[in-house]
């Protein structure tokens, strides 16, 4: 991977940093491993430099990432839209973290637009749609979290990368490659876990705390989605699951059950693409989608499901119903099958 930091970004973060005191850090709602990651790992670096600094997200976090250090900080503004508001009305810089457009952050992005702020952009997404002061956009890079820890140290910073710090950022690779199985193939994003691991990081505790922590409840969903939801498309290379309304009233569903779900069928020795189909209320369907080779998830996202993403990973949504985002799957199966 060409890890190419543009020096002349770097020297702008270092300025907005040194003339500012007040920072918003911000991230993709839903928000996953390498987006609570590299957030709280970039506000911890902020509040041992003496920055007054708030993390505030769209919606809440599941709920195995609440070990993380300084989450107990973090302002939910779909529950408290008014701390928000009040946190905004003095904040000199915006730092968004791990997405590439305002619409990723949903109702936030009002908030956000309303006033002018400097911004940072620190982000490994393809196709970035946003302004801003300073931008570090790298697609080639594992995770944003890998990324954020290139800038940290380009911009003299390393001295606070503590084992807070650290473990965040251990987090975010870890879960943006499936735990170094895909967009890991190079040997930069091996040199920083080992650095991290000189720092002292808890591997085995924080492997735990993301991966062993699931109810039963979401044993049985998975049980149930791969013995009843799962469709094999085997003359093109491809397969989905669905999670129904049903399912997930059933099984109690929560933010975060179906992690995982989606790379299952790749199992399945000539699965080249797959999907998975969760139902939302009000006729929304967020579709999420993985591949395996020279198969471009992100471009079958953006075709069809208003989505992007990462070459093998990818997602979007679809307005209408669950059969018909299955529908307009399974059309696209047809259009790319020469990809198949």
């Amino acid at each position: 991977m060409n890890m190419e930091i543009v020096q002349a970004e770097i020297e702008k973060i270092k300025k907005i940093v040194a003339e500012n005191q007040t920072f918003m850090i911000t991230t993709h709602h839903n928000s996953d491993g390498d987006a609570m990651g590299a957030a709280t790992a970039m506000a911890e670096v902020l509040r041992q430099m003496g920055k007054t600094v708030k993390i505030i997200l769209p919606n809440d976090f599941p709920a195995f990432y609440k070990w993380l250090h300084g989450v107990d900080q973090i302002i939910n503004y779909e529950r408290s839209p008014k701390d928000a508001q009040a946190f905004l009305a003095n904040t000199q810089v915006e730092i968004c973290l791990d997405f590439n457009s305002l619409g990723r952050i949903d109702r936030l992005e009002t908030e956000l637009t309303k006033t002018e702020r400097q911004r940072i952009i620190i982000d490994h997404h393809l196709g970035l749609d946003m302004p801003a002061t300073a931008t570090i956009s790298v697609p080639e890079a594992s995770s944003t979290c890998e990324l954020l820890y290139h800038v940290l140290q380009a911009c003299g910073y390393g001295a606070f990368i503590n084992k807070d710090v650290a473990e965040s950022i251990y987090t975010g690779i870890l879960t943006d490659t499936g735990r170094l199985d895909y967009s890991s193939s190079y040997s930069a994003v091996y040199q920083v876990v080992g650095a991290l691991v000189d720092m002292g990081i808890r591997k085995t505790y924080i492997h735990d705390n993301i991966y062993n922590v699931y109810n039963y409840n979401r044993m049985n969903l998975l049980a149930t989605v791969l013995k009843e939801n799962l469709v094999y498309l085997p003359e093109y290379h491809a397969a989905y699951i669905t999670i129904t309304l049903k399912n997930q009233k059933e099984y109690k569903f929560q933010l975060g059950d179906s992690e995982g779900f989606v790379n299952i069928p790749l199992q399945i020795s000539d699965v080249k693409f797959c999907a998975l189909f969760t139902e939302y209320e009000k006729s929304q369907v967020k579709v999420s989608l993985r591949s395996k080779g020279n198969f471009p998830a992100s471009s079958f996202a953006t075709d069809y499901f208003m989505g992007g993403g990462h070459f093998n990973a990818a997602g979007g949504r679809f307005t209408g119903s669950l059969q018909e985002a299955i529908a307009t799957f399974c059309n696209g199966l047809k259009q790319y099958k020469d990809k198949l």
